[in-house]
């Protein structure tokens, strides 16, 4: 076929662009013929004053230098003299301007385009322009190349009405605020079009443009169409050793991603894991599923967080191609052990909470089992994990066949872990592999040359989903333990139903004319060809939502929530209905849900306390002087127990502290809700009943016992803004509303400042009380607060054990605290 032909349809016209006729740094410029019909596309949307979605045949967006250049000099659009482009990757930045008409190339270089036609300038903060280059002949020229690696930063509307183009790839991070904000500003300035190239159809900002652009994918049929087309022409560039330009490179790359497209991509997912290490990982994902049916049924906002938590841990095992050792060295922000430490004090937060504290238990039996896994990894062996399957199949197979192969892990730091890995305790092996191995994480793999076959690390984060059509190898082998089984499922159904519903939208029928003028045949749908191993349908999840996480560690926790959207599976040891009907969990009334299956646990001085038996215990040793720790059900008579008690006493006296030592300020914005409610209930005579009657007015649907804490101020703070604003709003709290975000600010603060210091008095305390001392240690420089501040005798006990009943009932907002005293 004629690649002309597709130029003549009012959807694609002839570009300005062309293969062999620009420059880049002195060397002739060539590019795969699927960038000149996006070009092709890019300039008739831009005439019609229409948006365009370009689904890109590769793994990232490619040679929006190109593309840039074309919108400013291929359409017929008057009046308007400046493109804008937005990407993080600011190569396009220097190779537009680098960028010159193949017929008056250098010596002199003056004739680039940056110095002749369009001058560069960033798009700075406040909106205005940083020059970079000028027109040599005219210095007062207005930049028409305009350059932003973040959405934050758009141009000024003085600057707006000249722009005929916005350029945008998904490099470049998008929410629905800087979305609507350049929304805002493209029709406040009559700009023509954006057009947004994207790898991965199913990213949110497809979703979010696809009912007001056109949204174009690459049909395999047409795809391999114009393909053939390269080869036909003899493209001799595609396959040269010689030294070529930048842009011509990068083409080569991109045209072999291509050419392995349309040869065919397969997928093969080999299934890792066995004996005590798949019971491990199984044992804690469904320990997980327990926990989250439990925290859906609660509904308490501090079980979403802890739902993340738990799933960016057992994500992080999943994930590991080394030892634990050589992961943890290389990790930049956390590292397991770390992860698992930060669960561990959560569930302390969980069980102060009163409605999550039902929870508490089953949260502590999924970080019992992943704490067991943690233990047991290192001791497996490696032909159970995904590290053995790598070395023993993958590369030593790859070192007899003589192919290349490239290794995907997901995270930087990950790929370095397993660079050391290999090169420490597999040094012939790599060393023999050389330039035939490559390591990468998720990013740069999407630019790296093709290889013979790649390796993905596992069901990949949400986020990266796209690369299941990874075009760097026709092999494609996925490392999956059977727990990861549900989300690769979900993957897949979600790309290919992103496919598939592209081809119901209004534009499809475009797409379809193309096709049929190049290949005489319909236009097909992309699919992703996976031999998936069979699977039983997972469970829904309700974790599919965007969380906002103030205070995540390490990385985006937002994403990886998303990224274990429907995973876990149903189990013949978890039932729904234990939570629904069975006696172990009761509502009441008051003092949250009775548990059975408890111990009560008698100590000297007529003191007494309900425990759960998974809860870790504090114990200390004659003739030792540290601490051990041990779950409650391995107590027994005669153990000498540790405990701190957390009292409203001692919360109090922290809190006073803090406004006493700390940031005045932030005590009175802190403390400003309060104040104003009290005054308000006093001068409305309100009683509980209407209290409870004016939040349900405000669209709020909680339980009696949320608003009574409310209403009598017993809580610090509430667990989110809308009901925060609620209670300003229905009582009129002027002071609160005028300053809404200093206090709701300061409250989270005052709690963050509290949670820290007492965990700091928590295990200062534990400490002393192991070796008889109580020293004076400083727990916060600022504010200036020590452990002699406190009381501590009043609150911290060495408990002699009696005796231990088991199998009782206890209500959980008395399990582990003391009684009698």
């Amino acid at each position: 076929m004629p690649l002309s032909e597709l130029f003549d349809t009012p959807a694609v016209k002839s570009p300005f662009i062309s293969s062999g006729n620009l420059a880049d740094e002195e060397r002739l410029v060539h590019f795969p013929a699927t960038t000149r019909v996006h070009a092709g596309l890019l300039n008739a949307m831009l005439e019609r004053g229409q948006d365009l979605i370009v689904v890109t045949p590769s793994d990232r967006a490619e040679f929006l230098h190109l593309h840039a250049l074309e919108a400013l000099f291929g359409p017929g659009v008057d009046g308007r003299n400046a493109v804008f482009l937005l990407s993080s990757n600011t190569e396009f930045r220097e190779r537009f301007r680098q960028l010159a008409p193949a017929s008056m190339r250098p010596p002199h270089d003056k004739s680039r385009y940056a110095r002749e036609e369009t001058p560069i300038a960033n798009v700075t903060k406040d909106g205005s322009l940083a020059t970079v280059t000028k027109n040599l002949n005219y210095p007062d020229k207005p930049a028409r190349f305009l350059f932003s690696y973040t959405s934050t930063r758009i141009p000024s509307d003085d600057v707006g009405d000249r722009v005929r183009c916005v350029i945008y790839d998904d490099s470049v991070k998008y929410d629905e605020e800087r979305l609507l904000r350049l929304l805002k500003w493209k029709q406040r300035n009559d700009v023509p079009a954006i057009v947004y190239f994207t790898s991965n159809p199913t990213s949110d900002l497809v979703e979010k443009l696809r009912g007001r652009a056109f949204l174009w994918t690459w049909p395999p049929r047409l795809l391999s169409a114009v393909v053939e087309s390269d080869r036909d022409n003899g493209y001799e560039w595609i396959g040269t050793d010689e030294e070529v330009s930048p842009t011509t490179h990068r083409a080569q790359v991109v045209a072999k991603r291509e050419q392995n497209r349309v040869s065919g991509l397969s997928i093969d997912v080999h299934t890792c894991g066995d004996g005590d290490l798949l019971t491990a990982l199984k044992r804690a994902n469904d320990r997980r599923a327990r926990f989250e049916y439990l925290a859906r049924e609660l509904d308490a906002d501090i079980l979403k967080r802890g739902q993340q938590l738990v799933r960016y841990t057992l994500g992080s095992f999943r994930e590991l191609l080394t030892p634990l050792d050589v992961a943890d060295f290389h990790a930049r922000r956390t590292t397991i052990s770390s992860r698992l430490a930060q669960l561990g004090r959560f569930a302390g937060r969980i069980a102060s909470d009163p409605e999550a504290n039902p929870a508490t238990g089953t949260f502590r039996d999924v970080v019992s089992a992943l704490e067991e896994l943690e233990e047991l990894w290192d001791d497996v062996p490696a032909s159970d994990k995904k590290q053995g399957v790598l070395v023993d199949n993958l590369l030593y197979g790859a070192l007899d066949r003589g192919d290349s192969i490239s290794v995907v892990t997901a995270t930087e730091s990950q790929q370095q872990a397993l660079k050391t890995f290999l090169q420490s305790e597999h040094a012939a092996l790599y060393r023999d592999l050389g330039d035939d191995l490559s390591i990468h994480d998720t990013h740069s793999i999407r630019s790296a040359d093709p290889t013979d076959h790649v390796v993905l690390y596992g069901a990949l984060r949400w986020g990266d989903r796209g690369l299941l059509r990874t075009a760097v190898a026709t092999d494609a082998i996925v490392l999956a333990y059977p727990i990861e089984m549900g989300l690769l499922h979900s993957q897949v159904d979600a790309l290919e139903d992103s496919f598939e519903s592209i081809a119901d939208t209004k534009f499809w029928n475009v797409i379809d004319n193309l096709t049929r003028i190049a290949t005489d045949e319909p236009a097909d749908v992309e699919r992703v060809n996976i031999d998936l191993p069979e699977y039983e349908e997972p469970s829904t999840s309700d974790l599919g939502e965007d969380i906002s996480v103030d205070d995540a560690e390490g990385e985006d926790l937002s994403e990886i929530v998303r990224g274990y959207e429907t995973d876990y599976e149903d189990s013949e040891d978890f039932d729904p209905t234990e939570y629904e009907t069975s006696s172990t969990h009761q509502t009441t009334t008051s003092g949250g849900r009775t548990e059975t299956d408890c111990l009560d646990v008698h100590f000297d001085d007529g003191l007494s306390m309900h425990l759960r038996k998974g809860t870790e215990i504090y114990t200390v040793r004659e003739g030792h002087d540290k601490l051990f720790k041990k779950n409650a059900s391995r107590l027994k008579e005669h153990d000498v127990v540790v405990h701190l008690e957390d009292t409203d006493e001692m919360r109090d006296q922290l809190y006073a502290l803090i406004r006493e030592r700390g940031d005045v300020g932030l005590y009175y914005y802190a403390n400003l809700w309060k104040v104003n409610l009290e005054a308000a209930l006093e001068k409305t005579g309100d009683d509980l009943d209407d209290f409870v009657e004016k939040m349900e007015q405000q669209g709020l649907d909680k339980n009696r016992g949320t608003y009574e804490r409310w209403y009598e101020m017993e809580v610090h703070r509430t667990r989110s803004k809308k009901s925060f604003w609620a209670i300003a709003d229905a009582y009129d709290l002027d002071g609160v509303k005028e300053n809404f975000s200093q206090v709701w600010n300061a409250v989270q603060e005052m709690e963050t400042i509290y949670s820290r210091l007492k965990k700091a008095l928590r295990q200062t305390a534990l400490r002393s009380a192991a070796n008889g001392t109580l020293d004076d240690v400083m727990l916060s420089e600022s504010p200036d607060i020590r452990l002699s501040d406190f009381e501590i005798g009043k609150y911290l006990f060495r408990l002699n054990i009696q005796s231990i009943e088991e199998g009782v009932e206890a209500k959980s907002s008395q399990i582990g605290r003391l009684r009698g005293f």
